[in-house]
């Protein structure tokens, strides 16, 4: 009878290891709720990104000495205060996991949305888009940092393609396509691209000349020139035809023909146009933009822009009527798409957040077993 109850206990024993293992051994999820499961991994993955974003952060400190690259005399940064872009202050190893269940929240109203909508993916693309990213960017540098605490390729993927990309266009198609709860019309489409979108095109010319000088810029490995300004004449005559062009253009000229033109007045053998549709950021530094933005439609005129006389270059700017691209960018799918994202992209970003709020997304337990610090670790 001794026996028989020692053997028991030892069968217990096992029964309860190897229950135990089965556990530990069993595959973990960062969520998993009404049809939504999200791997460990893909948890890891964004405590990784979030990561190298506070690790940039903290380069940015006062704290940081590139020299040395330390933080307040220490090899990590995690213990020193950090400032987002939006102006938050944390110290960084707390804004790490703060922003990695952010985007795990984000993933999982993504996810939702997705599945809520009927969407469906272009596994041929998926596939396609797989194989290119293991071999681009996993094989080469990710895997080796990536694995060791955790990730599966299988798991970067879903976290940095399949959910954050090919699903959120999906479901943002979806949302605000033709059909879609949110659809956009045409009409408004088209009054969206006229109000904010600018066309333009220009040319340009150097109001200098460049020399080789003989060095070489030890920092890019280049040989560097030296500049030297036109003289006044050869200015002017430059300045007169380029106000020649902006006045044709400008009484009902098409620009295409001052560019030939120009091209012929100059002994110009590739066509030296630049055009471009695009919403002008209303805080531009850029000189050029900045003049484009103030102009009227259908107005062409010509414009220096350079620090001194040794980079200096004259312009000739259309602005080219906006109704002019309508065909091309509203009747055209894939153009008219990325107007669409232009017009809806915060306003889904936007239902994203408030949807992960309705949710009520929390992380797993099984996160908790992870902390910012694996990633310095992995490093020694």
């Amino acid at each position: 009878m001794k026996n028989f109850t020692k053997i028991l206990c030892v069968a217990l024993a096992l029964v309860m290891a190897l229950s135990v293992a089965s556990c530990s051994l069993s595959k973990q999820y960062a969520y998993q709720k009404d049809g939504v499961e999200l791997p460990i991994g893909v948890y890891v993955y964004y405590l990784y990104s979030s990561y190298n974003e506070a690790q940039a952060l903290a380069q940015q400190s006062d704290l940081y000495d590139s020299a040395t690259g330390k933080y307040d005399g220490k090899k990590s940064f995690l213990k020193i205060e950090i400032t987002d872009e939006d102006g938050n202050t944390a110290v960084a190893e707390n804004w790490i996991v703060d922003k990695a269940k952010e985007k795990l929240q984000n993933a999982v109203a993504i996810e939702t949305k997705y599945k809520e909508l009927g969407c469906t993916v272009d596994e041929a693309e998926l596939d396609q888009a797989k194989t290119y990213i293991q071999q681009a960017y996993w094989d080469k540098s990710l895997k080796s940092v990536l694995e060791p605490c955790g990730v599966s390729f299988d798991s970067f993927f879903m976290a940095e393609y399949t959910i954050n990309i090919a699903e959120k266009n999906a479901a943002f198609k979806a949302e605000y396509g033709e059909g879609g709860p949110s659809a956009v019309s045409t009409a408004d489409m088209t009054d969206y691209f006229t109000k904010n979108y600018t066309s333009y095109k220009h040319f340009s010319a150097n109001l200098y000349t460049s020399a080789d000088n003989g060095q070489t810029d030890t920092t890019t490995a280049t040989t560097t020139s030296n500049n030297t300004p036109l003289s006044e004449e050869e200015i002017a005559k430059y300045t007169s035809a380029f106000d020649g062009y902006a006045t044709d253009i400008s009484n009902g000229g098409k620009f295409e023909d001052a560019s030939k033109k120009y091209m012929e007045d100059f002994n110009v053998t590739e066509d030296p146009t630049t055009a471009n549709v695009e919403i002008i950021d209303e805080n531009t530094t850029d000189e050029l933009l900045k003049t484009i933005k103030e102009m009227k439609d259908g107005q062409a005129m010509t414009v220096t822009i350079g620090d001194d006389d040794t980079t200096k270059q004259l312009y000739l700017v259309y602005r080219e009527p906006i109704e002019n691209q309508i065909d091309a960018y509203i009747n055209n799918a894939d153009q008219s798409a990325t107007v669409l994202q232009s017009m809806k992209g915060e306003d889904f970003d936007a239902l994203l957040k408030k949807l992960a709020e309705d949710l009520k997304v929390e992380p797993s337990s099984a996160c908790n077993n992870y902390k910012p610090s694996i990633f310095e670790t992995k490093k020694k």
